[in-house]
């Protein structure tokens, strides 16, 4: 475990910890809770569309039930897997549950929307989530300040921070909302085009202007692929360009 993710789990085993020692009942949503505190994620503020996705009625966006690498009748089938940033781009685009094709990383408002603040331990509606990890999620919103960071939430407590995209952790995909992708539509200049894992100007920014100015093969990598590449061909970086922006 990294120094930033150690500073994290201390500053969450805090938050947990005040919440327990003001816990009374349980909440409808499965989680220990203060009477005081309203369910944020009520059951009846979702639809379930019986396909491993539910519809969330405030925000109009459909989430999967399961973490990423869990599947079936509460989501009790696999392993959730952890990963790093870009690994979780990618398999947002190369998933296709309920036979949907547009499915992404949440950005960070989107991810903490469905944050249960009546609960610790796990912060989320286990009824409609069940079985996910009481532990770090990404959203799909890089750290304005340090591009090589991306936004996470931990379901554990419910805290918000950031990290570096090297790390591994959990994924959530949702769908609706945003019309780039994976990416907020804000972020479109910090987008990592070659998956390398940060996003440069003068590579990942290059890449995306000569796509939109019509250039292709080489015209369009040429100098512009960065170190440590994920995506290195002219092929697999205008395939990737095409799934992030609008049709």
């Amino acid at each position: 475990m990294t120094s930033n993710q150690f500073a994290l789990a201390a500053l969450s085993a805090l938050l947990v910890a005040g919440f327990q020692a003001r816990a009374g009942t349980l909440c409808a949503a499965g989680s220990p809770n203060t009477t005081s505190v309203a369910e944020t994620t009520p059951t009846s503020a979702f639809v379930n569309n019986n396909d491993g996705t539910l519809t969330h009625s405030l925000t109009g966006l459909m989430w999967k039930q399961c973490a990423q690498g869990l599947s079936g009748a509460g989501c009790a089938t696999g392993t959730a897997t952890t990963m790093t940033w870009s690994a979780a781009l990618a398999a947002s685009v190369a998933d296709t549950t309920a036979g949907h094709g547009d499915w992404r990383l949440p950005n960070k408002k989107e991810l903490e929307s469905i944050v249960e603040l009546c609960g610790f331990n796990r912060a989320i509606n286990q009824t409609l989530f069940p079985a996910t990890p009481a532990s770090f999620f990404w959203s799909g919103s890089s750290y304005v300040p340090s591009p090589t960071s991306a936004w996470l939430v931990n379901f554990s407590s419910g805290y918000t921070g950031a990290s570096s995209k090297s790390v591994v952790l959990y994924v959530r995909l949702v769908r609706g909302g945003q019309s780039f992708g994976s990416f907020d539509a804000h972020h479109l200049g910090m987008i990592d085009i070659d998956g390398n894992g940060t996003a440069d100007a003068l590579t990942d920014g290059l890449l995306v202007i000569r796509y939109l100015f019509g250039l292709r093969g080489a015209a369009l990598t040429q100098g512009a692929v960065g170190v440590g590449a994920q995506r290195t061909t002219a092929t697999e970086i205008e395939t990737f360009i095409r799934s992030i922006l609008p049709p």
